[in-house]
Formats: structure tokens, sequence, C-alpha cells
């Protein structure tokens, strides 16, 4: 779906799509670290960057190489998804994903809209190859992941240290 988008969730109400803006730097950080705090679903607890370093990123960003995309209700940013191209001439058919949501909003396709927007983006850009890392404990994105084509390329057995156990880090891709 071109951006901006209006994506209306099966349960009521209507989420804009859309490409991140410099101004969406605070409210971006924040919502990062709220999933972060989670301490189950991402790498970090904090976001490493800083809110004015998010803004540069989000002002900086090369259409053809890196796309931040952003879901707001009612003026909230209640999910957000990145893209990111390989950096190197080997690797640049390819782009590594990130995306979040806030928990009160998971299982509302939310987060299948994002990724359809943000595979458009790949195949509209040339990427071939859409790869990310996801906890092996985290059914319902690894299911989303399925829905949409992605398949499991490797797992990194016992990558993680989740509530004092080990857990492995399985390593999806979808070939566009």
């Amino acid at each position: 779906m071109p951006l901006p988008a209006t994506f209306h969730r099966p349960d009521g109400g209507d989420v804009l799509l859309r490409r991140a803006q410099p101004e969406d730097a605070e409210a971006h950080v924040e919502l990062w670290n709220a999933i972060g705090a989670e301490r189950i679903y991402l790498m970090t607890e904090r976001l490493a960057r800083t809110v004015e370093e998010v803004r540069t990123q989000f002002r900086d960003a090369d259409p053809l190489r890196t796309l931040w995309l952003v879901a707001e209700q009612d003026g909230q940013l209640v999910g957000g998804a990145g893209l990111q191209r390989g950096v190197w001439k080997k690797n640049e058919h390819t782009a590594t994903l990130g995306i979040a949501l806030r928990k009160e909003f998971r299982g509302r396709g939310i987060g299948e809209a994002l990724l359809r927007s943000g595979l458009e983006w790949a195949r509209s850009v040339g990427i071939r190859k859409v790869k990310l890392g996801v906890f092996a404990t985290n059914d319902r994105a690894i299911a989303l992941y399925r829905k949409l084509g992605f398949v499991e390329e490797a797992r990194l057995r016992g990558e993680v240290i989740l509530e004092g156990h080990p857990v492995d880090e399985v390593l999806m891709a979808l070939w566009l």
C-alpha cells in the first residue's frame, strides 16, 4: 500500500501508516524503550540512540536504503518498523527488518500492515531478500512472519537469556 495509508483495524479503529518524520523521534524512542522494558522481545531494554540522534536518522535517511515506518492511532505512535539495506555491494540486495508494537495494540493486524508496507517498499527499491531475528519464544511474531512467507534459515541456540533461561534466536528470511 502506498504511504501514507490508513489501515482499518478488523476490531475497529483506523491506524495511519506513514514514513517516520524527525518530529516522531521522541515518541519513537519512548515506544522502543517501552517494548524493551518488557524484557522479552528486544535485544536491549533501552534504545542506544538519543532523541536527537533518532531525529537526525529520520531526517537524513536515504529513501533507497532505509525505510522508517510508524503506525499512529489518534495521534499516538502505536508501532514502528525499520528496514535497512545491506551496506556493502555484496549484500545490498538484502535488508534487515525490525518491528515493534505497543502491548495493547498487538494481535490487531497492525504488525501485518506494517510488514506488508515495508515489503512493498523493499520490492520497489530492488531489495531481493528481507531478513530478521526473533526470539524463539515469540510465537505470535513467528506465526506472522511465516504467514507472510518468511522461513527459518538458522537458529542460534541459547543466544539470549530471558527470565533466567536460555532462548534461541531464530533467523528468518523472505526472498522477494
